[in-house]
């Protein structure tokens, strides 16, 4: 598998490193991508990695920003490992977690939100104090105060310095402990808690503590050894914290245990280092798991998710045309040819030399056919970039790139254009078009074509007459009989003096696919076709039949 690592460059990067190695040992590609540059590689990361393991720590500078890393990664459909952006974000928001932590029944120490320069700390929050933001992590602007004059004062010059509220919590003293939480096969595993080492252990992991690299002769930790009543009271506490956060695959808790026995949930981090001998890993050592089987079962518990949702491939399909085999490759998000439109690509009357318009190109079919009948000069117009860089690459595949031009606009739009205008045609031979027009109660997405389904089909015919040659001058054109056919019709002869059916064909479908469209959308056909205006035909079995007409119109009338 191709597997992404998202890390923070600046940062130190040995945890993508030991993630990379990890991959390499379990068989797999690594990929390490700069989480600065996320906005530019998402898209790509998403089509081409099985699965993104996000480990920014900050973005643009701020740990308030990293969710939105995996924000970017999720809406381009990447499979990411471990938590959500939208968990992610609960847990890094400290003072919303331990509210929610709070309401779970899960210890955390008391304290208050400050959002504005007016505040007082309540009597019964009484010193030493914890100061720390609301959304920065690894320790970074904590500070232990004594006094509530000193509270006041750090907890303002945070507010003024960072602008994000700042969390004025009571103190609790005890021992430090890294708590670490692995999904797997069983469920949810609490691998053997870690305890921290400080020189004073009434202190807390400073920003430096935590920049330490840990090697196997570090000496600021152990295995923490709890009694069995406390142990068997950490696993459940620390299994629903990770439930209450809604956090996925693995996380690792800082919890304080009191001097009184009492854990206190201080935060959720849903990015723990992953080096060898940080915390999670050394706690699956201990669990008997080496390195990389720990990597693995992180992968695994994301694949079982993702498990029926295939990672999204760009579809091939070889096509036959009169003029020989042409190949389509169409990316996730685009449609792939659709039985009528290759059928359309094989009637096509292009000559050599004529010009052609191919209206919402797609992946470019239409177009790469009328380049193979040689056609001068085919533009190809889609509103979806996506799709003119498809047509272009598409054009290159079947070696007619230089017959091909691309231009974004909605059908006729991009024709008012200096580029247009550079190209010197003033009017062309052929206009191709296969708009949307799956008639709906209101839009529903991109196959709507209105009402009846006639607005898309009407645009286009009412445009001919600027852009098509009046006498030998040709369209084609698909319309469904979902559709108002007899309004395409009528429409088509008061712009042509020849109107013709050159082919037909059925095209199967279902209630519920259009279901699936838009709910409601199957009973507007019905009552369309009540009306007479769209004709479809049950048969049997919950099955139905409409009819694709390929329409050829020629002889402009005078305008």
């Amino acid at each position: 598998m191709r597997i992404a690592i998202i890390h923070t460059v600046g940062s130190p990067c040995r945890c993508a490193e030991a993630l990379a190695g990890g991959l390499i040992a379990l068989g797999h590609e690594p990929l390490l991508v700069n989480s600065e540059e996320v906005e530019f590689h998402a898209s790509s990361l998403a089509g081409s990695c099985d699965l993104v393991i996000d480990h920014t720590d900050t973005y643009h500078g701020k740990g308030l920003f990293r969710p939105l890393v995996r924000l970017l990664l999720e809406a381009k459909g990447a499979r990411i490992v471990g938590s959500s952006a939208h968990a992610c974000l609960a847990a890094d928001d400290k003072a919303g977690a331990k509210r929610r932590l709070a309401a779970a029944g899960i210890p955390t120490p008391p304290g208050i939100i400050v959002a504005s320069q007016e505040f007082t700390v309540p009597e019964w929050l009484t010193p030493p104090f914890v100061i720390k933001t609301a959304f920065e992590h690894m320790s970074r602007c904590i500070s232990r105060v004594n006094t509530v004059e000193e509270a006041s004062r750090q907890a303002l010059k945070l507010l003024d310095d960072l602008s994000q509220p700042v969390i004025i919590e009571r103190y609790i003293p005890g021992r430090e402990l890294a708590v670490s939480v692995l999904d797997g096969p069983e469920g949810l595993e609490v691998l053997p808690p870690l305890e921290w080492l400080t020189e004073d252990r009434g202190s807390f992991l400073t920003e430096e503590f935590k920049l330490q690299e840990q090697t196997a002769d570090s000496k600021n930790f152990l295995q923490s050894e709890l009694p069995a009543n406390l142990a068997d009271m950490l696993r459940p506490l620390a299994k629903l914290a990770f439930e209450t956060l809604g956090l996925r695959d693995y996380a690792r808790f800082d919890v304080r245990l009191s001097p009184a026995g009492t854990f206190f949930f201080l935060e959720a981090n849903t990015t723990p280092s992953l080096e060898p001998y940080e915390a999670m890993a050394t706690s699956a050592g201990w669990a008997g798991m080496s390195y990389p089987e720990l990597v693995n079962r992180m992968l695994n518990s994301a694949l079982k998710r993702y498990k029926g949702k295939p990672l999204q491939k760009n579809t091939l399909l070889a096509i036959g045309l009169s003029t020989g085999p042409v190949e389509i490759e169409t990316p996730d998000g685009i449609h792939p040819p659709t039985p009528s439109s290759i059928a359309l690509a094989q009637i096509l009357d292009i000559r050599p030399g004529e010009n052609v318009l191919d209206l919402g190109c797609g992946s470019g079919i239409l177009s790469i056919a009328a380049a193979k009948l040689g056609a001068g000069i085919v533009i190809s117009t889609d509103l979806n970039p996506e799709a003119l860089d498809a047509t272009l690459a598409n054009a290159l595949r079947n070696n007619v790139e230089k017959k091909v031009r691309v231009a974004a606009g909605s059908w006729y739009e991009t024709l008012d254009t200096p580029l247009f205008a550079s190209i010197g045609i003033n009017k062309f031979d052929v206009i191709i078009a296969t708009p949307p027009q799956t008639p709906g109660p209101r839009p529903f997405g991109p196959r709507y074509g209105g009402q009846d389904g006639t607005e898309h089909i009407f645009s286009v015919i009412e445009g001919v007459g600027r852009f098509l040659k009046p006498e030998s001058g040709r369209m084609w054109l698909i319309a469904i009989s979902l559709a108002n056919t007899r309004a395409v019709f009528d429409r088509l002869r008061s712009f042509f003096y020849e109107v013709d059916v050159v082919k037909e064909t059925e095209r199967n479908f279902t209630r519920e696919e259009y279901e699936a469209l838009e709910p409601g959308l199957f009973d507007h056909f019905l009552g369309l076709r009540e009306k007479g205006v769209a004709d479809f035909k049950e048969v049997g079995h919950g099955g139905y039949i409409f009819r694709n007409l390929f329409i050829r119109s020629g002889k402009l009338r005078p305008l």
